[in-house]
């Protein structure tokens, strides 16, 4: 922590870091809950400094032991204790990456493009929470779970040779990259002195994220690898012609704070889409304490869609209890909208953002209540004929205004929307 501070000090405008430890170790294998808890101390601190700092920290998974060949098999160790999580990529503040095979070897175990890793280590992270939440390019192994040439990632080494590795350490710096361009590439909807928040990038690389289809036999394993899939920032600049995409970003100035935020869902789209449906990944980076390890989180942000300021709130998909990321798809069709208690009548409806302390700060720290917070949402038609909204909303008059990215301490703030 202390060389990170100091880049900070010396570099300001260095926002995203990559951890690559070599923990052989999953948390549990350690001696007794002494040592246990003398690591989750140090995560503690490693969350709490992305906190503070508005910062992206991306972890590698880790690997499991070269040779080591599961009872069960691939895929099927996904809960074999000897593949869990070691300590440092457990955080909630900070991004595990996990590992995926993208170049195929005839010697290869894995046989499938995009699947993970067999040597990447498998979540959930502390608290049960749902990490790693990326994967990136990894590499492969073969039947004796070894690496062998050509399994791996590309890389030079120091002596500027061309050589090939296996390891979620070569993934990592694949989502680090990602993360650091998408900063860069929103900042150009900031104005002077404000920058993009490092949980704005975190929810709009969740939501963008491409993740292979896996049959069901892998499905665990892929949800415990590499959560979202591989992140990718190129529709930041170079959105999709059907869907619309809005990012957000502000602060709550306190727990007693609720911040409304207008979300356009034009009407005429609902009319004509068949299966309009919403997703919208809410992000924040909340102080941690391992006294808590429960929950890890001593926030937890609350997000409410309305169609109308009053109104019933819409029901979702559920997630986590304390982990810091809300993923929920909302079904707008008309025969959900029916349940309401009236019709939605206009095209801005209103989400609702507010956090509740849900466990006791570390004694040691003195945490501002101010909470950054952002969320990615997309507008899309789910119907075998699929309708854009990306015209209609363009239409709407606060379209013109929604332009630009801010801290938005005040109650009422608009996202942003990204224009082809």
């Amino acid at each position: 922590l202390p060389a990170l501070e100091a880049v900070i000090g010396t570099y300001p405008d260095v926002r995203v870091f990559n951890l690559s430890f070599a923990q052989k170790l999953p948390l549990a294998g350690h001696g007794g809950l002494v040592q246990q808890r003398e690591h989750l101390l140090s995560v503690q601190d490693l969350d709490n400094f992305v906190f503070a700092r508005d910062v992206i920290v991306v972890v590698s998974a880790g690997n499991s032991e070269p040779g080591i060949i599961p009872p069960a098999g691939y895929p099927l160790h996904v809960d074999d204790g000897a593949w869990e999580l070691a300590a440092w990529p457990s955080g909630f503040n900070t991004l595990t990456c996990g590992a995926t095979v993208e170049a195929l070897h005839p010697e290869g175990l894995v046989t499938h493009v995009g699947w993970p890793s067999p040597f990447t280590r498998v979540g959930p992270g502390i608290a049960g929470a749902p990490i790693p939440e990326f994967g990136a390019h990894g590499g492969n192994v073969g039947d004796d779970w070894r690496w062998r040439a050509s399994f791996g990632v590309w890389g030079s080494t120091a002596a500027g040779d061309w050589e090939d590795r296996s390891g979620t350490s070569f993934a990592a710096p694949l989502l680090a990259r990602e993360a650091a361009l998408t900063l860069r590439a929103l900042e150009r909807f900031c104005p002077s002195g404000v920058r993009p928040f490092g949980v704005t990038a975190k929810a709009f690389l969740a939501l963008t994220a491409n993740r292979v289809q896996v049959p069901t036999a892998v499905a665990a394993l892929a949800d415990r690898t590499i959560g979202w899939g591989t992140a990718d920032r190129i529709r930041v600049g170079s959105p999709i012609d059907s869907s619309a995409v809005f990012v957000w970003q502000g602060v709550i100035d306190g727990p007693n704070d609720v911040v409304r935020v207008q979300l356009p869902i034009p009407l005429d789209w609902l009319d004509d889409a068949s299966r309009p449906h919403l997703r919208l990944v809410c992000c924040w980076d909340p102080p941690v304490n391992e006294a808590v390890r429960d929950f890890w989180a001593t926030r937890h942000v609350t997000v409410h869609l309305r169609a109308a300021p009053g109104e019933s709130a819409l029901r979702g998909t559920r997630g986590h209890k304390s982990y810091p990321t809300i993923d929920r798809t909302y079904d707008l069709s008309k025969e959900k909208l029916a349940k309401l208690d009236r019709a939605p009548t206009e095209s801005l409806w209103d989400v609702e953002i507010s956090y509740e302390q849900v466990a006791e700060y570390h004694p040691a720290i003195t945490f501002a209540p101010q909470q950054r917070v952002a969320f990615a949402a997309e507008l899309w038609d789910a119907g075998e004929t699929p309708v854009s909204p990306q015209a209609a909303v363009q239409r709407l008059p606060v379209a013109a205004s929604m332009t630009r990215l801010g801290p938005q301490a005040a109650p009422l703030g608009v996202p942003i929307i990204l224009r082809r």
